[in-house]
């Protein structure tokens, strides 16, 4: 027994766990005995390059996982493996948004990146309604020198101005919105569902952006949150607050009352329901998210709101507005600064073109192609792995 096959059998179980598999089921699938299975997480039997291979596909991990001798597990992560519920998030999930971060920290690390700045903790200003909601979002736009200017991407504004990394993950459960964790230095890191529509993730972000400034810090809640899809009965005040936090952020008080004047100066004071699309597309929300925002600020009935969603599919009537709507993604889209790291290492000859692929979830033939299409250095860098 050497300490490589210790090392790589704890890290098996480890990610074994995360995956959320037992060695039973483990066995079945690689047609290994459960005890084979049992003596290779303890260290007792060497595991060939093939079925570390195997390992690795099975738990949606790189190899080099494996051979990690101390785990940099964060107390977020570690709640959200523990919390993992399959009726409403899928533990591969978690573990795709989990190595997605640790390859985030590892390309910084590589090319010795300055840290962002963390973004401010208001969890002790006592921020708790809606209308300190609003206050919170004028006062992070102030901040951040946004004006009252839409904010239609905001995972890169969070990510490389704010300092939160920010994610799109596909994952097939809807009653799941997003996920906030800290990673093993302390900072926020977020994640919502790539398989919505542009709109609805926007929103979301939002959304967890507020929990992220005023709940994440609390004293006695765990250092992760996974947002449920809940109706407004159920909805706790934590997440009324990120609710109004996100409409506010989005949808500026004096950005969105003077577009209506000018809508309604222009019909003759008529609202239709195309306006409302038009708008919201203008935003970057959902229909739905615009009129309770206008319920918010008085300038539109309830009634209206709740009848909204019966009357008229959104997506069908911004389409056919000229509204472009299905840019959902099976793949994990990554932040801009985080591809531009991973290709600074690469020019740089810190990591292999075949580590860059890895990083980018990218095939490496065909990244070859597009590098040398680029032309520049890149097609000859990238020789050390």
């Amino acid at each position: 027994m050497t300490l490589d096959d210790v090392t790589i059998g704890a890290r098996l179980q480890i990610a074994r766990k995360d995956i959320g598999l037992t060695q039973g089921e483990v066995g079945k699938q690689m047609e290994l005995a459960t005890s084979t299975v049992s003596e290779i997480e303890a260290g007792k039997r060497s595991v060939t390059g093939g079925e570390l291979h195997q390992f690795a596909r099975l738990y949606h991990r790189p190899l080099a996982f494996f051979f990690e001798h101390e785990p940099d597990e964060s107390p977020g992560f570690g709640y959200l493996f523990r919390e993992a519920d399959l009726s409403i998030l899928d533990r591969s999930s978690i573990v795709l948004f989990h190595q997605l971060v640790r390859d985030y920290t590892q390309i910084e690390e590589v090319v010795e990146a300055a840290p962002l700045p963390l973004p401010p903790d208001y969890s002790r200003f006592g921020f708790r309604t809606e209308q300190d909601a609003e206050t919170l979002a004028e006062m992070e736009r102030g901040r951040l020198g946004l004006g009252d200017a839409p904010v239609k991407d905001l995972m890169n504004l969070l990510d490389a101005i704010v300092g939160i990394k920010a994610f799109l993950v596909p994952v097939d459960h809807q009653s799941w919105s997003g996920i906030v964790a800290r990673d093993k230095g302390g900072r926020p890191c977020v994640a919502v569902n790539a398989k919505e529509e542009s709109y609805r993730r926007n929103f979301a972000l939002a959304h967890e952006y507020g929990h992220v400034l005023a709940h994440l810090a609390k004293e006695g809640l765990p250092a992760a949150r996974i947002d449920r899809a809940i109706n407004l009965a159920q909805r706790s005040a934590d997440e009324s607050f990120a609710n109004a936090f996100a409409s506010a952020f989005l949808m500026p008080r004096p950005a969105i009352l003077g577009q209506l004047d000018r809508v309604l100066g222009a019909n003759s004071g008529q609202f239709t329901d195309a306006d409302l699309a038009h708008l919201a597309m203008q935003f970057g929300v959902s229909g739905q998210a615009l009129s309770a925002r206008l319920v918010s600020l008085r300038k539109l009935p309830r009634h209206v709101h709740d009848e909204y969603g019966n009357r008229r599919s959104f997506s069908d009537l911004a389409k056919a507005l000229g509204y472009e709507l299905e840019d959902w993604s099976l793949k994990p889209t990554l932040p801009a600064r985080f591809r531009y790291l991973a290709l600074k290492a690469f020019e740089e000859s810190r990591i292999s073109l075949t580590k860059l692929a890895e990083l980018l979830r990218v095939n490496s033939d065909e990244l070859r192609r597009r590098l040398r299409s680029a032309g520049g250095t890149w097609a000859e860098a990238g020789t050390t792995g």
